[in-house]
């Protein structure tokens, strides 16, 4: 896993807050399992880029509002020292949670069953940290921060938790690994 802090700089994560905050947005019952009816992790997100491969109609989804994050994700890329190029994503969303009264885990999970990387992009500053599993226990954690970005191997187990001191926004983007 790398963590890097402020990948971008302040005026740049500000004009994507601004702008993430005037999408429209879908609800969606469970974030991490969109197939489960299991309203515990329930928020909102916005697809700007879903491969063809993964769509259900078996077209690519991209949204006009993509344009905004591909200079943050070639930042990240380069800061990371990723061999990857913008042609490597296959899924950038967005995900928006609703603060709650107390932390809750989100049910462990990885995106996707295929080799792949994970990129996340915190857009705001709260808690409801992102939390990394080994056999059922955590082992390390990420808390959301304004310009932080996380990459890690898309087969560890993951989960966020839920932030109690205002909504958590994060940018999270699937990179095909080879």
């Amino acid at each position: 896993m790398k963590v890097i802090d402020n990948v971008i700089p302040d005026k740049y994560s500000q004009f994507l807050f601004d702008e993430i905050c005037r999408l429209k947005w879908t609800f969606v019952p469970n974030l991490s399992h969109s197939d489960r009816n299991d309203t515990n992790y329930a928020g909102f997100s916005f697809n700007f880029f879903l491969h063809k491969m993964l769509s259900n109609n078996k077209e690519e989804v991209r949204t006009p509002e993509y344009s905004y994050i591909i200079p943050l994700l070639l930042q990240c890329f380069e800061k990371l020292d990723l061999d990857r190029n913008i042609e490597n994503v296959f899924r950038s969303r967005v995900r928006l949670t609703i603060q709650k009264d107390k932390e809750e885990i989100e049910s462990p999970h990885v995106d996707y069953p295929i080799p792949h990387l994970v990129l996340l992009y915190y857009i705001n500053t709260t808690d409801g940290d992102t939390l990394f599993l080994e056999n059922n226990k955590i082992v390390d954690r990420v808390s959301p921060k304004r310009g932080r970005c996380v990459l890690f191997d898309g087969s560890v187990l993951h989960s966020s938790s839920s932030s109690t001191l205002s909504p958590r926004l994060i940018l999270n983007n699937n990179i095909f690994k080879s």
